[in-house]
């Protein structure tokens, strides 16, 4: 069996540039705890497969303002506690048409949670969890902007639980 090499055709260098931002603005929206960015970028609807990650994110559609609530919720990545840092490596466009791309990122997402009474400016960490990852992001073109309407990773390996970060208050 080989592999056969994809190279989109129709992909305009605007489109790329905005799937770029789009997946940069997306990435600060977890990590900054940011509902405003998450907003800019998500679609009316975002199909969510988290599986290979947490048994607790259930494998459905979510509206932009569920999956904002759900995702940025103190159960989750808006535990003021916890530090998150999504670090996405190159990019590969799986597929390409006028209303959807999909792409699937090289993805390192690291979490740590803040020691109480570290200084504001030195805030240092006491416990950490990774995950290294593929992120396969789907998007639609809605009203000129390109959207994410699709969240899928596979998961390569994790290093500490994720759920024990979140879950200590």
């Amino acid at each position: 069996m080989t592999f056969q090499l994809y190279i989109p055709e129709n992909l305009e260098f605007r489109d790329y540039i905005a799937i770029v931002q789009t997946a940069r603005t997306f990435a600060d929206g977890y990590d900054r705890k940011d509902a405003v960015r998450l907003r800019a970028v998500l679609g009316p609807q975002i199909d969510v497969d988290y599986r290979v990650v947490s048994d607790a994110i259930p494998n459905k559609t979510y509206t932009r303002e569920e999956f904002i609530a759900g995702f940025l919720s103190p159960e989750r990545l808006g535990n003021e506690k916890l530090l998150t840092q999504h670090l996405l490596g190159q990019g590969y466009f799986k597929s390409v048409s006028a209303s959807e791309i999909v792409v699937e990122w090289q993805q390192i997402a690291g979490h740590g949670r803040w020691i109480d009474g570290s200084p504001p400016s030195k805030k240092q960490v006491d416990r950490t969890c990774d995950g290294k990852s593929y992120m396969e992001q789907r998007y639609t073109k809605i009203d000129g902007y390109w959207k994410i309407a699709g969240l899928k990773p596979s998961l390569l390996y994790g290093v500490g639980e994720l759920e024990d970060l979140v879950a200590e208050q």
